[in-house]
């Protein structure tokens, strides 16, 4: 294999390959915050570039979503969705809408794409602003739970494709995470903020950060607080935690993956500003992660800090 036939192979790899070689091995352990995750990666990439011939096995047998590739990109992922249908662990799925995003496009193409994708795909700015597009699905959606722990409901699904030069058919490259709206927001909307406790109010804003953060990155993403403390005092309320983020793999037809669920641990500190009626003032919420390996905790970090900024990460 010459260097430019390694270097379009390494650029058709699907990063999915890389976090399926890492995560087998992480799966017996929980890290204790999120940057760890990503260390392993480095090693899983100088693997990759050690394989040599085996980068061509890997990308003739990754199956995306069971797709037919179309002119119109929003029949590609409608046959895509239509062909969850035939897994073994959905027992029905329902349709509801799909329909290109332009302003999720430019997200994804401005925080996610731009960089190190593009750079090792080739993709320059002007065929990513010819031939890359976000399609928005919503759909309705019941597994067998004896097959996976995927959640029921309504679900909101993001999918990137991109459209050959040639001959104008556009395919699913990748996908955002399965983002079940009837799970994270089902407290919002039985009665806003003010009906919740103040470790609910957390818990909700905490979901819909983490949700942005790892949707394209994750799929089934739930989550959960242990070991919950709070203080106020004038300057307002501090709460500390434990912060459990459960996930699977994207969809990706990865047979070992399927239904398989992992978790990470964190420990969280929450400051906000607690306005008369009880509710916290999400304008000044700030959310710091504790870096300490041994001894007293160190929340030094903010959250932000530590989330993944391209799919490689």
């Amino acid at each position: 294999m010459n260097t430019q036939m390694f270097s379009e192979a390494m650029g058709e790899i699907d990063d999915r390959y890389i976090e399926k070689a890492i995560s087998y091995q992480a799966k017996k352990s929980s890290a204790s915050h999120t940057k760890r995750w990503f260390l392993p990666l480095v090693a899983a990439i100088m693997a990759v570039l050690l394989a040599g011939t085996a980068v061509a096995a890997v990308v003739i047998y990754g199956d995306l979503w069971r797709q037919n590739p179309s002119n119109d990109p929003v029949e590609s992922v409608r046959s895509a969705l239509e062909n969850q249908a035939g897994k073994n662990y959905t027992v029905k799925i329902d349709v509801k809408s799909v329909e290109i995003d332009e302003a999720e496009t430019e997200r994804v193409v401005e925080r996610f794409v731009k960089g190190v994708i593009a750079d090792r795909r080739g993709w320059s700015d002007e065929y990513l602003a010819e031939h890359f597009l976000v399609v928005k699905a919503a759909y309705s959606v019941e597994y067998d739970h004896t097959q996976t722990t995927r959640s029921d409901g309504e679900v909101t699904m993001y999918f990137y494709l991109i459209q050959d030069v040639d001959n104008g058919v556009w395919t699913i490259v990748d996908n955002s995470g399965n983002v079940n709206l009837s799970e994270d927001h089902s407290a919002q909307e039985s009665g806003g903020l003010s009906a919740m406790s103040t470790q609910e109010q957390i818990f909700s804003y905490l979901s819909d950060l983490f949700t942005g953060a790892y949707s394209p990155y994750y799929d089934g993403l739930h989550y959960e607080i242990n070991k919950y403390e709070e203080t106020t005092d004038e300057s307002g309320l501090t709460a500390t935690f434990l912060w459990t983020m459960y996930h699977l793999g994207k969809g990706w037809d990865i047979e070992m993956d399927e239904g398989v669920e992992e978790q990470m641990n964190c420990w969280l500190q929450v400051k906000a500003a607690v306005k008369k009626d009880g509710t916290l003032d999400l304008e000044t919420i700030a959310v710091f992660l504790d870096t300490s390996v041994t001894g007293p905790a160190n929340y030094d970090t903010p959250i932000e800090e530590s989330f993944p900024k391209q799919l490689t990460d």
